[in-house]
């Protein structure tokens, strides 16, 4: 008898990257997600999604404009 074994999804593992938080200057803003836009929509933008470690802050960040802002305080 014969059975069929699934095997689990395996998933790129995104290198955990750090920066320093502009809030507690804390060497701890950890890589959330990272969203790139669909090809059909032109050139590809990036953007990545951090949160801090030791404060609680979020921040998104665009590669292309080497652009930081902060996410939903408020």
């Amino acid at each position: 008898m014969k059975f069929a074994v699934r095997k689990p999804l395996v998933r790129p593992k995104v290198a955990p990257v750090s920066h320093r938080c502009p809030q507690c200057r804390e060497l701890a803003l950890m890589l959330q997600r990272r969203h790139v836009s669909p090809a059909r929509m032109g050139e590809p933008l990036v953007t990545e999604y951090y949160e801090c470690d030791s404060c609680d802050a979020q921040y998104k960040y665009s590669p292309a404009g080497n652009r930081w802002q902060a996410v939903g305080s408020g």
